[in-house]
């Protein structure tokens, strides 16, 4: 079975940083996809109104200017960052963003860390380094469910559409909306749809405003009425009655239990 579509577009950031005193900070994370693999220290955070706290053999991952207010907890902090764009592939659900990572993925950012300062290569040798062990990190840290996410020239249509739908979740969004930003007529949408997700588009964005929801719900304060609204729910209760359909709970009882890992 060959394999069609690319995952990276872009590398635009590979660095090693560290914050050698604890103390409180702000700071914004960078367009696309940006994740950070920590060696040392502890911070304990607010990214995008969630509550997160990691450190040493802990990887964390943004998406999209997110904005951050944290605190240092345990320094030095040091951690490995890489920024790249990759329209495709959608983030870790927000209850993932936060994971455990062994040793080979620490080597793993390391290596590129050293490929992407490397000058004595030629540029297609470097590039063909950096992406090759990005690669690796990135399937090093996608759960097991985001396995069955499937990319190919027939989905890539949904992917980019998926994409720009993720800042605007709090508008209306049919079938109309989705062919516009496309490009493309609604039954071209609708193809792509149902070969990349299995589901009809309004079912699938039905599941990604919920799966957001879920997130804000368990990790972060924010009334339900803010999040529904958030998630393009006028009123609070028809939110309530989805999101116990869909995960068997209200957003309520969800948030008493808190994350499940």
């Amino acid at each position: 079975m060959s394999l069609e579509g690319a995952i990276i577009t872009e590398v635009t950031l590979v660095d090693k940083i560290e914050r050698s005193r604890t103390g409180e900070f702000r700071s914004q994370s960078l367009p696309d996809h940006l994740l950070h693999v920590c060696i040392s220290g502890e911070v304990d955070q607010v990214a995008a109104g969630v509550a997160q706290r990691f450190g040493a053999g802990q990887a964390i991952w943004y998406h999209e200017n997110e904005p951050i207010r944290g605190r240092v907890i345990v320094a030095p902090w040091i951690f490995y960052t890489v920024n790249f764009r990759a329209p495709a592939l959608p983030p870790p659900p927000l209850t993932r963003r936060v994971s455990r990572v062994t040793n080979e993925t620490i080597d793993r950012m390391r290596r590129l860390h050293e490929a992407w300062l490397t000058t004595n290569l030629s540029p297609v040798r470097r590039h063909l380094q950096v992406h090759s062990v990005l690669c690796d990190v990135i399937s090093d840290l996608l759960a097991e469910e985001e396995q069955h996410h499937r990319i190919d020239r027939p989905t890539q249509l949904w992917w980019e559409i998926e994409s720009r739908l993720r800042s605007r979740l709090d508008e209306p969004i049919d079938l109309k909306l989705l062919g516009e930003l496309s490009g493309t007529s609604q039954r071209s949408v609708a193809r792509a749809c149902h070969l990349a997700t299995g589901m009809s588009p309004m079912k699938r964005v039905k599941q990604m405003r919920l799966n957001y929801a879920r997130g804000l719900t368990q990790l972060s304060k924010m009334s339900m009425t803010h999040i529904a609204l958030q998630i393009g729910y006028s009123r609070v209760q028809e939110f309530s009655r989805d999101y116990r359909a869909a995960f068997g709970c209200t957003p309520s009882q969800d948030r008493s239990a808190g994350p499940d890992y």
